[in-house]
């Protein structure tokens, strides 16, 4: 085992040729590699973006409620 290490090391001194194509390849591999372990390994987070708030300090949950006394009158019409 370590007689092949050893030759397989030395046959990384040897000069070859890579195309472009190959090695514009052998980048977008390696990058997305990264972006998918990246997102694997990283720790899970809770991100809360906005107040969770129902809008218009009216927590009846209709979107076009100007205030909350007129929240029953309006699903009642429609």
């Amino acid at each position: 085992m370590i007689r092949k290490m050893k030759t397989f090391w030395n046959s990384l001194d040897e000069t070859t040729i890579v195309s472009k194509r190959e090695l514009f390849l052998e980048i977008v591999a390696v990058a997305l590699t990264g972006l998918v372990l990246g997102m694997i390994f990283t720790p899970k987070k809770t991100v809360t973006i906005g107040s969770n708030n129902s809008g218009n300090g009216c927590n009846c949950g209709n979107s076009g409620c100007d205030g909350c006394e007129d929240c029953g009158d309006e699903d009642e019409e429609a």
